[in-house]
């Protein structure tokens, strides 16, 4: 029980080193990487440009998952190093099972936020959006659909690979 407890420890403690010593740039720019916490879930962010950057992101909580892929497009203030703002459409495919239902379901959002850089390589990200979600309940053919307001909360560790 202690050797397992030990091993877990030593692989945190290796895996945040290499986090924190890596490489990685002062704001996104082409060709950038970044692993990001989300509520509830994980995302990978790859820049394909100086403005553009895709995800795939999935979150789990309580018996619902969410599996997407989200397109943002940056745009920073002049003259602030710390601060970008972007924009963005995002699809993701949803499961759910309950005591008494169970099914899967769309979900298409349009987005806007921002992020702010902490230091070079950790940012805070916030941005919402309405959200149109589609569900259908697998087991009795019911479905339900509608708008619904969505905030993204996470932070994001920003890796230079090229």
């Amino acid at each position: 029980m202690k050797s397992k407890l030990i091993t877990r420890l030593v692989s945190f403690i290796c895996l945040s080193v290499i986090v924190l010593y890596l490489p990685v740039s002062a704001e996104a720019a082409k060709g950038d990487l970044s692993v990001g916490l989300n509520y509830p879930g994980l995302g990978v962010k790859y820049s394909i440009s100086n403005k553009i950057a895709l995800e795939v992101k999935g979150q789990s909580a309580m018996d619902i998952t969410v599996i997407g892929l989200r397109g943002n497009y940056f745009f920073k203030p002049e003259g602030d190093k710390k601060l970008k703002f972007f924009t963005g459409l995002e699809a993701d495919f949803i499961s759910f099972k309950g005591e008494v239902s169970k099914g899967s379901g769309i979900a298409a959002e349009v987005f806007a936020g921002g992020e702010y850089f902490v230091n070079k390589k950790l940012a805070i990200q916030l941005d919402l959006g309405p959200a149109f979600i589609s569900l259908t309940d697998s087991d009795y053919s019911e479905s339900v659909s509608g708008i619904e307001y969505v905030v993204n909360f996470g932070i994001n560790y920003y890796f230079k690979i090229k």
